[in-house]
């Protein structure tokens, strides 16, 4: 039997977007797969774990984006050596444009971001907020998106989802960058209980051939293909809402 180590970072300051059930979610699934959890909690300060098979990093406003860059930023060799050595990340909104090479705010001055992905990040006078469906190679995308943002991501193969509905956090109608064992999204709500199979491509990233579901997992996944199908209804029945800032 495996422990599956799940670090959360910063939960009281990124985690406004419901990113402890994507945390509940890799959890349980883990469990249902027969491996023992252990699900971690880093402030500010603490020392980062030893161990860590999967890390979340958490949705939040500007001002937490501030208050946890430089922490986050020393932090910069221990996600890296933890991403070498097979680990997965899973970053939402504003904690998953930390990762990127910087955010561009409204005022001209940016946010230097950690460079782990090439991309960038704009902030837009247009929020995006609605459903968004895309399709990936895991199956299609599902969830809600409430972001005033749009990403620069120069690599297609680092572009996960193509948008099929709403809008996006990529430029060109893309959503979510997946590489090398990190999946950055500005699907929220949280992503995870939708998208089960997200869920399990973060999983096998992080346990290999050890992570196989089973028919426990398929009895709780028929609930989410339910919450899935009225999404992708509404998605293509109501026009985006974009509020001019």
């Amino acid at each position: 039997m495996t422990t599956l180590r799940i670090v959360q970072l910063y939960p009281d300051l990124l985690g406004i977007t419901g990113d402890r059930g994507n945390v509940d979610v890799l959890a349980t699934r883990a469990r249902l797969a027969g491996h023992d959890v252990v699900v971690e909690s880093v402030g500010l300060g603490d020392p980062s774990p030893a161990e860590a098979d999967v890390i979340v990093i958490g949705n939040g406003p500007l001002s937490a984006v501030r208050a946890v860059r430089d922490d986050l930023a020393a932090r910069s060799a221990w996600l890296s050596a933890k991403r070498s050595g097979g680990a997965s990340l899973f970053a939402v909104g504003g904690g998953a444009e930390l990762l990127t090479e910087g955010i561009d705010l409204l005022d001209g001055t940016s946010v230097d971001g950690l460079g782990m992905l090439a991309a960038r990040v704009t902030r837009t006078r247009t929020r995006k907020v609605g459903y968004v469906v895309a399709e990936t190679v895991d199956g299609r995308l599902v969830g809600f998106e409430d972001h005033a943002s749009e990403w620069s991501v120069p690599d297609a193969a680092a572009r996960y989802g193509r948008v099929a509905a709403g809008v996006g956090g990529i430029a060109g109608g893309f959503e979510t960058v997946a590489v090398d064992g990190v999946w950055a999204t500005n699907v929220q709500g949280p992503a995870l209980p939708l998208n089960p199979q997200l869920a399990d491509a973060i999983l096998l990233r992080a346990l290999g051939d050890a992570y196989a579901t089973t028919g426990a997992h398929e009895a709780i996944d028929v609930h989410a293909r339910a919450a899935r199908a009225e999404i992708e209804r509404l998605a293509a029945s109501k026009h985006f809402t974009a509020i001019k800032l």
